[in-house]
C-alpha cells in the first residue's frame, strides 16, 4: 500500500477531539450548545475540588479549555457523580483507560492498493 496522500482534519474540515477543548470546540465537535459545555465545566470543577481530577483538569486562561479524557470520563460517570450514593462505586479516574477507548487523531491517511 502506498500513501496517497497526509491531511491534518483542519485541511480536511473536520473536527476533532483535542488534548484541551473549550466550551465551542465542544459544541461544533458534540453537537450541543456551548452554554451547555460551561455548565458541564462548572461542575468537573465541583469534581476537581472534591479530588476526583487534577487542578490542571480544566485551565484558567479564557477561554477556559479542560482536559478531553476528564471530559469523557466526567460524561459517562455523571449520573453517579452527581447522585450521593452512588458516587461511591465510580471507579477512580485512570486517563490510560479513556486514552485507549478515544484516542486523539492528529491526521488522516489516505491509503492505495498497490497495483
Amino acid at each position: 500500500m502506498e500513501v496517497l496522500s497526509r491531511k491534518t482534519y483542519v485541511e480536511t474540515g473536520k473536527s476533532l477531539p483535542r488534548l484541551f477543548m473549550t466550551a465551542s470546540q465542544l459544541a461544533e465537535y458534540e453537537g450541543m450548545t456551548a452554554g451547555y459545555y460551561r455548565l458541564i465545566f462548572g461542575e468537573i470543577e465541583d469534581q476537581i475540588e472534591q479530588g476526583r481530577y487534577s487542578p490542571v483538569s480544566i485551565s484558567d486562561d479564557k477561554p477556559r479549555s479542560v482536559n478531553y479524557y476528564v471530559y469523557r470520563d466526567y460524561m459517562a460517570n455523571r449520573r453517579k457523580l452527581k447522585d450521593r450514593k452512588l458516587k461511591k462505586y465510580v471507579r477512580p479516574f485512570n486517563p490510560a483507560e479513556v486514552a485507549a477507548i478515544c484516542p486523539i487523531i492528529r491526521e488522516v491517511i489516505v491509503m492505495g492498493e498497490e497495483e
